[in-house]
């Protein structure tokens, strides 16, 4: 049988290996799919694109918001290799798969294989961080500022030294992470948040150090303020966001709603791919807390007290806890769930082997799901809604004197490949961006069509609610009016785009 230290020195690194190669594979094959930017991506590529770096100082159009150092770092990536769906992604493949080798190492400084290995597991499969990874969006760089904190306060943190060890620059790091991280990631200021305390905590009975402590916190606070004034300030009074979030916030008074925190924690689980009950889920995010509090009790506290800031803000209006701005939390909750692990396999140690067969057996069957859709995954990407096969059908088939419509929600994606595929601006027509508008207007916009004889209709990202899809009303409106005939040109499997060519009576 193999002993348990032989399983530690040898077998642990090679799976070890194994996933972090698993990990990166799935996320460069995402990348690499050649996947077109869909909606969101597109009205960010929009601003990124046609504004120059003094531009994206300024709110963006289209209901856009990002930090500020994303938003000049993607302009000087475009500046410097070219404009195109990859070079807009690059930098969140890069930070996704440092944050994945920087999961790894976080995870190294608390955890035995019974609990890294799970954790890690999860975090390399994870559809929604497989996913972000290759997103024109800045949430992965989320994870990466949650992480990269995290590792610089765990390894560089002058309190865990000897007391007359640390010197004045053993604070630089810190604090220039935390300085310049909240410029690329809101949410960042959530662990700040945790670290903070937990430093001032740790050097109480320390003056000289207390001082220090308090010097990185007030440079924090006045980088954070100038994000603030910057940028946050406009995307707090920007109605249509707060209004399409507005079911993330958290409920006050809180007992309004008891349970809506028992949900919003499951989610941080199962929104990684976990598919378990909720109660389970609030074990396992429990008793990871209680096991990680004996095992390193600062990052405990870290943790803990990053999620009540993150809860306080969504409290305050500020920060909605849920769908994709839930993403910042993976380092948190993935690693809650190996310490949960961990705990587990320390309870059963004495049962020898039995002790890590249980761990395996729970991991395994929590893991089978994002297995499974990893290895989905990689065999079919996402697609998302993918516009070039529409847009190739149009460059082949369009004649002199077609008239393209494009439905409104994708004209963003239309815009940006329209330089791409050479069509000018007065070959197409674009219903106004209006989100979540009624009916009438892009009926009206329909009957603006009469009279020419083809006219090619692109969808994207249709409308569907209260039993009315968008793309359905409108074939139908066309066919009652008696304005024409239309047929199916272009429709992408596995994604939302779809081309009509209307012969329409004179």
């Amino acid at each position: 049988m193999i002993s348990h230290f032989r399983f530690q020195q040898v077998f642990a690194p090679f799976v070890v290996a194994t996933l972090l190669g698993i990990g990166l594979v799935l996320r460069l094959r995402q990348y690499l799919a050649g996947r077109s930017l869909w909606l969101d991506e597109a009205m960010l590529a929009l601003n990124i694109v046609q504004r120059d770096f003094w531009g994206l100082l300024k709110p963006l159009d289209y209901d856009q918001g990002a930090p500020l150092g994303f938003l000049l770092l993607e302009k000087l990536t475009i500046s410097l290799l070219g404009n195109g769906e990859l070079t807009l992604r690059l930098t969140s493949v890069v930070a996704g798969c440092l944050a994945l080798l920087f999961f790894y190492l976080l995870l190294m400084r608390f955890l035995s294989p019974a609990g890294l290995l799970p954790a890690l597991a999860l975090f390399a499969l994870s559809e929604r961080l497989v996913y972000y990874t290759s997103e024109l969006k800045q949430y992965i760089f989320d994870v990466f500022g949650i992480l990269a904190l995290l590792l610089v306060f765990v390894y560089l943190s002058p309190s865990r030294e000897r007391d007359d060890s640390p010197q004045n620059r053993a604070w630089i790091p810190l604090l220039a992470a935390g300085i310049v991280l909240v410029w690329f990631s809101h949410p960042s200021v959530f662990v700040l948040a945790g670290i903070g305390p937990t430093l001032l905590w740790q050097n109480r009975h320390n003056r000289r150090k207390l001082i220090q402590v308090g010097w990185v916190i007030l440079g924090w606070l006045v980088s954070f303020g100038g994000v603030f004034l910057a940028s946050l300030n406009n995307l707090s009074a920007n109605d249509f966001l707060m209004s399409y979030w507005q079911e993330y916030f958290m409920p006050m008074p809180p007992w309004s709603n008891p349970g809506w925190l028992a949900s919003v924690l499951t989610s941080t689980l199962t929104y990684f791919g976990l598919e378990l009950p909720s109660w389970l889920a609030l074990i396992l995010l429990a008793g990871g807390l209680f096991a990680l509090w004996r095992l390193d009790s600062s990052l405990a506290s870290v943790f803990a007290l990053t999620l009540l800031a993150a809860f306080g803000a969504s409290a305050l209006g500020k920060y909605p806890f849920g769908g994709r701005m839930l993403l910042f939390v993976a380092p948190i909750s993935i690693g809650l769930f190996g310490a949960a692990c961990e705990g587990l396999y320390r309870a059963l140690k004495r049962l020898r082997w039995g002790a890590g067969l249980a761990v395996c057996v729970l991991a395994l069957v929590l893991l089978a799901g994002p297995a499974s859709k990893a290895l989905e995954n990689f065999s079919e990407p996402r697609m998302q809604e993918n516009m070039h096969p529409a847009m190739r059908v149009l460059r082949a088939q369009h004649r002199p004197g077609d008239l393209i419509y494009v439905y409104y929600a994708a004209m963003p994606a239309f815009r940006y490949y329209v330089p791409f595929y050479g069509f000018g601006e007065e070959q197409f027509r674009a219903g106004e961006i209006s989100y979540y508008r009624f009916l009438a207007p892009t009926l009206a916009d329909i009957d603006t069509l009469r009279g020419n004889p083809r006219v090619w209709v692109l969808f994207s990202h249709v409308y569907e609610e209260d039993g009315v899809n968008e793309r359905e009303a409108v074939l139908t409106y066309i066919d009652e009016q008696k304005m024409g005939k239309c047929r199916i040109e272009s429709r992408e499997p596995g994604t939302s785009v779809l081309l009509y060519l209307c012969d329409f009576v004179p």
